[in-house]
C-alpha cells in the first residue's frame, strides 16, 4: 500500500497510465508481442510528462517500464513456478472464475484512494487464492480492500472467511461498501486497527496471510518507518499461522529487469527497509521467492522446503528471484 494525496488521480495507477500510453500504436504493438521492450521503455520516457499529467506520481515512471506484456499469461507462468516450487498444491486455477473477478474488479469504487495493485498482481493473488482455497484469510494493511478483492472471491466460493485489517477509518469504508456492493460483506470482517494490535487479542489461526502495509517515513517508531513495518506484522504472525500457511506481499523488489537506473535507489532502500522481515521470512517460508511484477511480489509457504535449483546456492538473507521471463506469453 502506498497512501498518498499530491496527484488528484483515483483508482489504479495503472489505468491512468494504460490510458495514456494506449494512444500510441507502439504501445499496442508492444501488448500485441511486437515491438522490444527497449522499444516499450522509450516510449515511456518520452511521454514522460503526459504520464505525471495524468496522474502517475514521477518517482514511479520507472515501474512503467516493467510492466508485463501480458498480464494474465505472466500471472500463469508464475502459478507454474510456485507449483514447481511445492508452494502451491496445483497451477491451474477456475479460468471462468477468473475472468468473472476481472469484470468485477473493473468497476471497484476506489473514492478518494489510488492504488499501486498492477494487472498482474491483481490476477495473480486471485489465482493463488483459487488454487490454494484458504479457510481464513487474513490482509494486513488493506488500504480500502482493492487487492484483497481479487481474491475474495474464490475464497467465499470455496467457504472461507476473510479478515480486513487497517488503521485507517475511511478505507476499512470504503472496502465495506465494495463488499456491499458485490455480495461478499457477510463472509468478510473488517477491522479498523494496526495489525499488531489485531493479532495480538485475536485467538484466529489464518492460513493465508496478504502484506501490503506502509507507514510515513517519519513514523516515531523507527521499526514502523515505511517498509520496515513488514517484520513486525509478519513477527506478529507466526503464532497465529496454520500448518503450511502461503504468505503473500506486495513490494518485494530486490531485483530488477528493467536496467533503468533508478532501481538502484530502489533496492537500495528496500535492502535498507525490508532486511529484518527477508531475514525472517526466508527463514520461516521456504522458499520465499521475488516474482518480478510490476512492483515486486514476493511468496512464500510456513514450513515449506527448498528446491535445489541450478548454480549457487541462494543467500537465505533474501528472497529467491524467480528466472521467468516478463515477457513470455
Amino acid at each position: 500500500m502506498k497512501v498518498t494525496s499530491e496527484s488528484p488521480l483515483v483508482g489504479t495507477v495503472f489505468a491512468a497510465a494504460h490510458a495514456t500510453l494506449g494512444q500510441s500504436p507502439l504501445y499496442r504493438s508492444f501488448r500485441a508481442n511486437g515491438v522490444s521492450r527497449a522499444e516499450f521503455m522509450r516510449l515511456v520516457e518520452s511521454r514522460a510528462e503526459d504520464l505525471q499529467a495524468a496522474g502517475v506520481p514521477g518517482p514511479d515512471l520507472p515501474f512503467m517500464k516493467r510492466f508485463p506484456r501480458n498480464p494474465r499469461a505472466y500471472a500463469m507462468h508464475i502459478l507454474t513456478d510456485l507449483h514447481r516450487r511445492g508452494i502451491l498444491p496445483a497451477a491451474s486455477c477456475d479460468v471462468l472464475r477468473l475472468e468473472r473477478t476481472e469484470r468485477m474488479m473493473a468497476g471497484y469504487a476506489h473514492g478518494p484512494f489510488r492504488t499501486f495493485i498492477y494487472p498482474e498482481e491483481g490476477l495473480l493473488l486471485a489465482a493463488i487464492a483459487d488454487i490454494a482455497s484458504p479457510r481464513n484469510a487474513i490482509f494486513l494493511g488493506s488500504y480500502y480492500g482493492y487487492w484483497a478483492h481479487w481474491a475474495i472471491p474464490a475464497i467465499v466460493a470455496a467457504g472461507g472467511r476473510v479478515t480486513l485489517v487497517d488503521p485507517n477509518e475511511t478505507c476499512c469504508d470504503i472496502a465495506r461498501a465494495n463488499l456491499r456492493a458485490n455480495g461478499f460483506a457477510a463472509n468478510v470482517d473488517v477491522v479498523v486497527a494496526t495489525g499488531e494490535s489485531y493479532l495480538a487479542v485475536s485467538a484466529e489461526t489464518f492460513d493465508l496471510v496478504v502484506l501490503d502495509a506502509e507507514n510515513p517515513r517519519d513514523h516515531p517508531d523507527p521499526e514502523q518507518r515505511g517498509k520496515r513495518v513488514y517484520h513486525p506484522l509478519a513477527r506478529a504472525c507466526l503464532s497465529r499461522l496454520a500448518p503450511a500457511a502461503l504468505l503473500v506481499c506486495h513490494n518485494i523488489l530486490f531485483t530488477d529487469h528493467s536496467g533503468d537506473a533508478a532501481f538502484d535507489g530502489v533496492i537500495a532502500r528496500n535492502r535498507e527497509e525490508l532486511a529484518p522481515f527477508a531475514e525472517l521470512a526466508s527463514s520461516h517460508f521456504a522458499p520465499f521467492v521475488e516474482y518480478r511484477t510490476t512492483e515486486g511480489v514476493g511468496i512464500g509457504r510456513l514450513g515449506g522446503a527448498l528446491v535445489k535449483q541450478p548454480g549457487p546456492t541462494p543467500d537465505r538473507r533474501w528472497p529467491i528471484p524467480a528466472d521467468i521471463d516478463v515477457d513470455a506469453t
